[in-house]
């Protein structure tokens, strides 16, 4: 995208008012398609207007130094054969959108841009003039470009207005433990440094010194001089904890990879079906490094507009987006956020904004954008943009857990894949840690109705010894309560181990009222989507007795006992699938529910496996190998699924192993003996003869080990 700005008429024909009518009616800029200037020589402006301007190119239309409007192309240069002398006069045209018009505008352009430039700003008032370099009218249209596309942006903003207030509320929370003034100027010290770090690497793709030992090496060689030993591992590894996880998928995906021999790389484009890599000489693999990849990073790199680089990145076909994704933002890191997930960028542009933007990086762009002025953040403050990153990560992945077009969840997954740990930490986040608006309880075979709904239990003895009974609220019936009183609340009722129990059973009557079009509107004070329940007659017949039993109903209304559940709970369920109980769901229960499966997540401990003393682990990479070796025989060659692999938690204890910054094959057989094999082996005894288990265990741990012996 370049910046231009123009003037549509060479005389005083025409007014700003006529200009903007031709803007809005005709939706063209153009020029006369051959004329001369004042000196009688060939203008060379019909020309450059029509190949040298590009489609999605912005422009200022002006009146000599008056700024009318701003303008976007959106089609190639054409000529049109109906003209008006004195309206739109011009015959070579491009189509455009109106971005801003300058009146329209004043109100901020006072505030923001007036400030800083004298009414002598444009200093090149030619007929068609390309922005390039800084002077004061080249810096004018950029600024009012950001101010007209932020301006944009908030009128096609999702959120409402109370949404806004509820995010930034949220916010304020999770920044307020940063204020500590260590923590802040740790923050700024470690994003400086890995800044000056790039820059680096920036300066030799720029002064074309950049080699392919810069880009792909082997850290167990010892070679590499740059920081994190190379730019494949500094944009995956090295900036991770304060850039964000960028990942590649694997490691061909950088298109070409230095192999573990040390001499021969792997071309991604070369690989046939199945093969995890190839042999090329050094010679091969250079001469495609200097002519794809060195070439498109620094294009990237000398890109000094922000969303220039967007189109770069997301129409390269380069494999692995999410590192390009990495150069951007640590090249502007104020005005993209760091986060590189299509699935996180896209949940959170989805709930923020009405907009046509298709790429990843684009999107990242908007959501910063909108967040910076929801949310009052700096476009220079970069701790503040670190912290952002780190909140809207956390609220993107909170708000996958349960929402209201889903308000029913059930999280499913091998044990040790942090189920409960993510619903526990995201609804304290989500409830900014206020514990009464959500409920845990751990579902078992003797969990009844009673439990749940409501029942007669027993409640004491009478004066003459014998026990008393009565009418008690069960627990989601006394949560419902709570939620119904709060209607302008969420609030999450969480049950673990919820295959456990007899679901049919405990849920009763009161199924139906978990579907979302069954829920009961707790503000509109109607009895729609309410139901009786088998002791609503009861109840009512109590209520008749004692008005202050009414307590006893979910809501009472003319005499009439109903139970419903509030639009605003959501409910969440959790089970390990390696349970056989998994059975105890029904059809009619299952298909009330959004089923979110959780596996072992190897990016887990990738990045927080840590050593004893919070140092990276040197060689992360190979245990990450070794765990995913001993799922995949698990799962694939013992036959036993993906429901039996193990969890990231297991593996992240081999923190309390090592003793040192490297783990050993003898680390991973204390770890396998102590806390996998046991497990492990209850697995197969479903499946093999007693004889056999300890093949089988042994057979484990050398594919647990292979990774650690392969290098």
């Amino acid at each position: 995208m370049n910046y231009w700005h123009i003037q549509l008429h060479p005389d005083n024909r025409l007014s700003v008012k006529t200009l903007i009518s031709i803007l809005k009616t005709k939706h063209v800029i153009g020029l006369g398609d051959s004329w001369n200037d004042k000196n009688g020589n060939p203008n060379n402006a019909p020309e450059i207007f029509e190949t040298e301007m590009q489609i999605g190119d912005v422009v200022m239309v002006r009146d000599t130094i008056t700024p009318v409007a701003l303008v976007q192309v959106v089609e190639n240069a054409y000529l049109e054969q109906n003209t008006n002398d004195d309206f739109d006069w011009f015959n070579l045209r491009r189509k455009i959108k109106i971005i801003a018009i300058y009146d329209d505008q004043m109100a901020d352009l006072k505030d923001k841009l007036l400030k800083k430039y004298d009414k002598n700003y444009i200093q090149a008032p030619g007929t068609l003039t390309k922005c390039q370099g800084n002077n004061a009218t080249n810096d004018f249209i950029r600024d009012w470009y950001k101010i007209a596309i932020r301006k944009t942006l908030m009128e096609n903003i999702k959120l409402s207005p109370e949404r806004q207030l509820e995010i930034k509320t949220m916010w304020l929370k999770f920044r307020e433990p940063f204020h500590d003034g260590k923590i802040n100027i740790d923050i700024r010290n470690n994003v400086e440094a890995l800044l000056d770090e790039w820059k680096k690497y920036t300066s030799k793709i720029k002064d074309d010194s950049f080699s392919i030992d810069d880009y792909t090496n082997r850290l167990s060689q010892g070679v590499a001089q740059m920081p994190g030993g190379y730019l494949c591992n500094f944009l995956e590894r090295s900036t991770s904890a304060f850039f964000g996880s960028s990942k590649p998928g694997n490691a061909n995906n950088f298109e070409i990879k230095l192999n573990s021999d040390g001499e021969t790389y792997t071309i991604r484009k070369e690989l046939k079906h199945g093969e995890k890599e190839n042999k090329n000489d050094k010679h091969k693999a250079t001469l495609l490094f200097n002519e794809t990849i060195k070439k498109l990073l620094k294009e990237i790199i000398n890109t000094d507009e922000p969303t220039k680089k967007i189109p770069l990145v997301e129409h390269s076909d380069f494999a692995s987006r999410q590192i390009l994704r990495k150069m951007a933002v640590l090249d502007n890191p104020n005005n993209f956020l760091f986060i590189y997930s299509n699935n996180i960028i896209d949940s959170l542009h989805n709930e923020f904004i009405n907009s046509g933007e298709l790429t990843n990086l684009g999107k990242n762009h908007e959501i910063r954008t909108i967040a910076n002025q929801i949310l009052e953040i700096s476009d220079s403050n970069v701790v503040d943009s670190v912290l952002l990153s780190w909140f809207l990560w956390r609220y993107a992945n909170t708000q996958s857990i349960a929402d209201e077009n889903t308000p029913n969840v059930i999280l499913y997954g091998p044990p040790g894949t942090g189920k409960t740990y993510q619903v526990k930490n995201s609804l304290d986040f989500i409830c900014q840690g206020d514990r009464s608006r959500y409920e845990f309880v751990q579902f078992h075979p003797s969990f009844t109705y009673e439990d749940f709904i409501e029942g007669i239990k027993p409640k004491g003895v009478t004066k003459d010894g014998n026990i008393k009974f009565e009418l008690v609220d069960g627990i989601f019936k006394r949560f419902c309560k709570k939620a119904k009183a709060n209607p302008d609340k969420k609030f999450y009722f969480v049950v673990d181990e919820i295959n456990r129990a007899n679901l049919s059973s405990v849920f009763g009557e009161t199924l139906l009222c978990l579907e979302k079009d069954y829920r009961h509107n707790a503000q509109s004070g109607s009895i729609e989507n309410l139901i009786k329940t088998q002791y609503a007659t009861l109840i009512e017949e109590m209520i008749k007795e004692d008005p202050e039993k009414v307590e006893l109903a979910y809501h009472f209304i003319e005499g009439n006992a109903y139970f419903g559940v509030p639009s605003n709970v959501f409910f969440i369920g959790m089970m390990n699938d390696v349970d056989k109980s998994i059975d105890a769901f029904d059809l009619a229960l299952r298909r009330r529910f959004k089923w979110i499966r959780k596996d072992c997540d190897y990016d887990v401990i990738d990045q927080f496996t840590k050593f004893k003393n919070g140092e990276d682990f040197t060689n992360i990479y190979n245990y990450v190998q070794a765990c995913k070796s001993l799922n995949e025989y698990i799962n694939k060659d013992l036959g036993l699924g993906k429901s039996y692999e193990f969890g990231h938690s297991f593996f992240m204890k081999i923190t309390a192993i090592s003793s040192r910054k490297e783990i050993t094959v003898k680390n991973l057989e204390v770890l396998f003996h102590l806390h996998l094999s046991p497990t492990l082996k209850e697995y197969l005894r479903s499946m093999f003869a007693e004889s056999e288990l300890d093949n089988k265990l042994e057979k484990a741990l050398s594919e647990f080990s292979k990774p650690f012996k392969q290098n």
